[in-house]
C-alpha cells in the first residue's frame, strides 16, 4: 500500500544511510517521539530508563552527527511511592527537513483537533526492512521465559497491531498471534512464536546491541 503523498519514496530517496533510516523506521514503530514545525522542520527524540542506558548509547553513536548535544541527557524524577529516584536518558535530533518525511510517516492529526497521534504508516511493509525490524524489537520486544518474542504495541490501534501482524507473516513468514493484554483499554499485543525463532534471530542479530540479545533468546 502507498503512503499518501508518496513519503515513503521520499524516505528511500534521502540522503541518510540505510541504517539512519533503519534506526528511525524501527524507533519509530517503538519509542521515539516525533516533532514537527509549521517551517517544514521536524525532530525526533530517543528516551530510555536506566537498565536501557547501554542501548541508548548504541543509538546515541549511529545517530550523533544529527544530534543536538555531544553526549546522551540525564533525566532524574522521584517516585514518592517508593521513595526512589528514577534515571532516564535521552537525546533528540536537531531540527531539520531531513526527517519531515519520517513525522509525516508516523503522526497523524486528530480529527476536530489541533493534536497528533502516532500511527503505523500504511506502507510499513515496504519501510520493515530486516534492520528496521531489529530497532523495533529492540525498543518494544519483550522476552518470553517460554519461547518466543512479545511487541508490546499496546499505543495502537487493533487495525494498526493487525497490520504490523500481516507484515511480519507475509514478509518474513513469522507465525504471530494477536494477544488483547487489558480487554477494558484495548491494548493490543503481537506474540511472535518461538518456533519462528530460527526464523527471525539471523535476519535481525547483526543490528542488536549486546544488552538486548536476550529478547531473541540469543
Amino acid at each position: 500500500m502507498n503512503c499518501h503523498n508518496n513519503w515513503s519514496h521520499l524516505v528511500k530517496t534521502l540522503a541518510l544511510s540505510q541504517l539512519h533510516k533503519d534506526l528511525i523506521i524501527g524507533c519509530g514503530l517503538g519509542d521515539a517521539t516525533f516533532n514537527m514545525n509549521p517551517n517544514g522542520n521536524a525532530s525526533i527524540g530517543f528516551d530510555q530508563g536506566l537498565p536501557n542506558k547501554e542501548y541508548l548509547l548504541y543509538l546515541f553513536n549511529i545517530m550523533k552527527e544529527y544530534a543536538t548535544q555531544p553526549q546522551i541527557g540525564e533525566r532524574i524524577s522521584f517516585d514518592k511511592r517508593y521513595d526512589k529516584k528514577n534515571f532516564s536518558y535521552n537525546f533528540r535530533t536537531k531540527a531539520s527537513t531531513t526527517f519531515f518525511p519520517f513525522v509525516n510517516l508516523f503522526l497523524k492529526k486528530q480529527k476536530d483537533s489541533t493534536k497528533y497521534v502516532k500511527i503505523v504508516p500504511p506502507c510499513i511493509e515496504e519501510l520493515l526492512t530486516p534492520g528496521a525490524l531489529a530497532f523495533w524489537l529492540q525498543d518494544d520486544g519483550q522476552h518470553v521465559k517460554n519461547g518466543g518474542v512479545t511487541l508490546c504495541t499496546d499505543n495502537y490501534t487493533y487495525d494498526d497491531v493487525q497490520l504490523l501482524k500481516s507484515v511480519l507473516e507475509n514478509k518474513y513468514k513469522l507465525k504471530c498471534t494477536i494477544h488483547n493484554k487489558n480487554p477494558n483499554k484495548g491494548y493490543f499485543r503481537i506474540y511472535i512464536s518461538g518456533k519462528s525463532l530460527h526464523v527471525l534471530q539471523p535476519l535481525i542479530v547483526d543490528y542488536f546491541h549486546q544488552s538486548m540479545l536476550y529478547k531473541i533468546h540469543f
